[in-house]
């Protein structure tokens, strides 16, 4: 999918998105990029300052330009922090329950893809996992095991399950698909744990989105059959509610409901999300604003432009 000398709009969450939501016909269109942000290749980063326990809680923005920006949160946001130490385009962030960074990296010389893992209040990567599969999602699940989007050579759309520190991925999970250009936008984990992958696709109508979980029995994904998912970028909060994003519409369901609660809508198409445990939304729109949601609301009143092209959203631990 992403390779190290072309964009792919499938290879950040939700820019393929905005492609089919500039289009009346539902087909992919071409979006101009915009030139890249220039980083200092000599820099090494500002180290940032974690404030655990204080009332803030670390955001953390993938920058497809290059590197990772910090910014407090959750009032007048503002960066304290800059990630840039070997990392050209970043494609997708998770932060784990340990504080641990997980940054999917599209590198212009091989090895192509990588994802680098950083201790908390590093600016260096302890890790690099040299991935076997072309994708651009990353995720790692409370045993710290590290979940990599990617397409296989038989063309499918796959979930690799690498154990900590390992080279080889332990488990490979093929996704099933939902239409034509059907893609895995969203890797997200329920309140048990459990896998569940979000799809989107083209539709007779425009764009589609389905969410999967995955049956550690059989190895297969199940079908949320949702109502009302507009696209596949997915995230859970601690109350076990599910976000589904596409569009401009970011639907809300309680745990094991198929109609959402509440649809937010957005003022422009969406390139990624993340969600507090608490229920605070932060979603990324084209055009690089960045908006915050309270629990519950549909409206916000808080929004900020970041210095950076943003990929990619993950809070550290609360």
């Amino acid at each position: 999918m992403a390779s190290s000398n072309r964009l792919s709009l499938r290879a950040i969450p939700g820019l393929a998105a905005v492609a089919l939501t500039l289009t009346a016909t539902g087909s992919l269109a071409a979006v101009t990029p915009r030139a890249p942000i220039v980083q200092n290749a000599a820099h090494i980063g500002t180290a940032p300052t974690l404030r655990h326990g204080s009332g803030s809680q670390d955001l953390y923005l993938g920058n497809i330009g290059g590197g990772v920006l910090l910014y407090s949160t959750p009032k007048n946001e503002h960066e304290v922090g800059d990630i840039t130490q070997q990392l050209p385009r970043v494609t997708s962030v998770w932060v784990d329950k340990f504080g641990v960074l997980y940054a999917f990296t599209d590198n212009p010389n091989a090895p192509y893809e990588t994802i680098e893992e950083f201790q908390p209040g590093a600016v260096s990567p302890s890790f690099s996992l040299t991935l076997q599969r072309y994708g651009g999602i990353v995720a790692a699940d409370a045993q710290q095991n590290v979940y990599a989007q990617g397409v296989n050579t038989q063309g499918q759309q796959v979930i690799d399950v690498y154990p900590p520190h390992s080279q080889q991925f332990a488990n490979e999970y093929v996704v099933p698909t939902v239409g034509p250009m059907s893609v895995i936008e969203g890797i997200a984990f329920d309140s048990t744990g459990t896998l569940l992958a979000g799809i989107v696709a083209d539709g007779p109508k425009g764009q589609i989105g389905e969410v999967f979980r995955l049956d550690a029995a059989t190895g297969t994904f199940v079908n949320l059959n949702l109502t009302k998912a507009f696209g596949g970028m997915i995230a859970t909060d601690g109350a076990g509610k599910l976000y589904v994003a596409g569009g401009q519409k970011i639907s809300v369901y309680a745990p094991g409901a198929t109609t959402p609660s509440r649809i937010v809508h957005t003022s422009a198409p969406i390139i990624t999300l993340t969600v507090a445990a608490n229920g605070t939304i932060y979603v990324a729109t084209y055009g690089d604003r960045i908006t915050v949601y309270a629990p519950g609301r549909g409206r916000s009143t808080n929004s900020f432009i970041p210095q950076a092209q943003v990929s990619g959203l993950a809070l550290g631990p609360g």
